[in-house]
């Protein structure tokens, strides 16, 4: 089975491919606010130097939020419209998932944090259950100033763009944080692709009548 990713909730724009052996390929750019002239020729690059048509495509998956609020429209209506246009299944991967799956097994807990609004950070911790990570409770969105309230002690891995942002803060107020490079840490195509086929093959897929972006607008969890 070989599926296409698309993740665009960050100003990260990107598309991968995953197939029986893993990853195949990926684009990603950095795009700020130019998912909607990007994307379309991301996906297509990136087909073409896979050498993979896109009939021979077994299914979409599409980063669901939380993110941009315009960047997750643009994604979610391209991969809308090539699941409709080449009739082929739509899975919905949450982009913390899709952040957090690629990442090994090197440390107890994974704490993923996204940039949500001034002031606010989108904030969900992982454990590894059964050979993957599992989320711990519920998203929460935290005050930037209290991005460590609440989380356990030990060695937790910080990820996502919000793991950069508050690094001084993370490192001051945590026992023991540790952290991946920008490069590793970031929204990926690939990863959203694998998750995405996981998925499918367990035959999680998704109305695409039906499915819209996950928006967490309002402030709540640790306030």
């Amino acid at each position: 089975m070989t599926v296409l990713g698309i993740e665009t909730a960050t100003a990260v724009c990107a598309a991968g491919l995953a197939g029986e052996k893993g990853w195949i390929a990926e684009t990603r750019i950095f795009a700020g606010n130019t998912h909607a002239e990007q994307l379309p020729d991301c996906v297509r690059n990136l087909l073409s130097q896979a050498r993979i048509q896109p009939e021979r495509l077994d299914g979409i998956a599409v980063s669901i939020g939380p993110g941009s609020y315009t960047g997750l429209r643009i994604g979610l209506a391209f991969a809308k419209g090539m699941a409709f246009s080449l009739d082929k299944p739509l899975t919905a991967v949450p982009t913390m998932d899709g952040l957090v799956s690629p990442v090994p097994d090197v440390f107890p807990r994974v704490c993923v944090l996204m940039h949500s609004r001034k002031g606010e950070v989108y904030r969900r911790l992982y454990g590894r259950d059964n050979g993957r990570w599992r989320a711990e409770g519920e998203l929460d969105v935290v005050a930037e100033g209290r991005i460590a309230d609440g989380l356990p002690g030990g060695d937790i891995l910080f990820i996502g763009e919000g793991s950069r942002l508050y690094r001084p803060e993370i490192e001051s107020r945590c026992e023991r944080p540790h952290f991946f490079p920008d490069a590793v840490s970031l929204p990926s195509g690939a990863s959203i692709a694998s998750e995405g086929r996981r998925r499918l093959i367990e035959g999680l897929r998704d109305d695409p009548d039906a499915l819209v972006p996950v928006y967490v607008k309002a402030f709540q969890g640790v306030h």
